[in-house]
């Protein structure tokens, strides 16, 4: 196949301007006329996309405001990725390194919505874990660990085989903010909701869907403590009373095991090592 000529590079990178800024400067071979079906069909496409991966903050804003962001990111950002789910993520990183692409109307998006920011990351963030390429970790359920307790005994004493080491869902992200976006609807944020938030987001191995838990600081360390490979329950508890100076007792290990059960329910802890012979 014969390259393109330096003129036909020229033009096809006119029209490709035009689609994205819609500032429009004749082009050999194309009818003026025709020419803004280009543009509309380009504007639709990201437009869909952007609104499919980030619903809330579409709803949060008014119309006007966010076509101005579209806009501005369309003609401002040379997208990277041939991956249009990954068009999302440039969406966010461009908004978050440009403020001028906040001063749209006013007062200023960053004046009224404050947390946007944290909106848009928590929305692409389940896009991008959705889209995650699947992570493989060895592990066996409850009960088929030969010394982890079986059905019976889990109902009574709960999930939790103190010495067998845990594994983790390898398809999960830890993330702070500063505003609690994945607990509040956004019309429903104010300033003074502003401070730390952690919670963890992972995939359910089985479905698919993209879930999300909510942390205390504690409960991040023994997250991150897991995430660093398998670890058993009386490990964790034994760490986390060192690090945070608590006595090991009751109160203490009552949590954590209620944590660790709600983990092997939802998928985010997937079960226990496998046995060696």
């Amino acid at each position: 196949m014969p390259l393109p000529t330096n003129a036909t590079v020229q033009h096809q990178s006119s029209l490709a301007s035009y689609c994205r800024t819609g500032h429009y400067e004749p082009i050999p071979g194309v009818r003026d006329r025709h020419v803004i079906q280009y543009r509309t069909l380009v504007v639709n496409i990201v437009g869909d996309i952007l609104v499919t991966a980030f619903p809330l903050t579409y709803e949060l804003l008014d119309e006007s405001d966010w076509e101005a962001l579209v806009a501005c990111f369309l003609a401002d950002h040379p997208c990277q990725s041939p991956q249009v789910w990954k068009m999302p993520g440039e969406f966010y990183a461009f908004l978050s390194n440009q403020d001028h692409a906040f001063q749209v109307n006013d007062p200023l998006l960053s004046d009224r919505y404050p947390f946007l920011l944290d909106l848009l990351y928590f929305e692409w963030l389940e896009v991008d874990l959705f889209m995650m390429e699947d992570r493989h970790v060895d592990y066996v359920l409850e009960g088929d660990h030969p010394t982890t307790p079986g059905a019976d005994a889990l109902a009574t004493r709960g999930a939790d085989a103190p010495a067998v080491p845990l594994v983790i869902n390898p398809e999960h992200l830890l993330q702070h903010f500063h505003y609690p976006v994945h607990l509040k609807h956004p019309t429903d944020i104010s300033l003074e909701d502003k401070g730390d938030y952690f919670l963890v987001l992972f995939r359910h191995p089985d479905s698919g869907q993209v879930q999300f838990m909510d942390l205390s600081p504690a409960l991040v360390f023994l997250l991150e403590l897991l995430s660093s490979g398998p670890v058993s329950m009386e490990s964790l508890t034994r760490e986390i009373c060192t690090v945070f100076n608590l006595p090991e007792n009751e109160d203490v290990i009552q949590p954590i095991s209620a944590f660790i059960r709600r983990g092997l329910e939802n998928k985010l802890i997937l079960g226990y090592t496998k046995a060696t012979s």
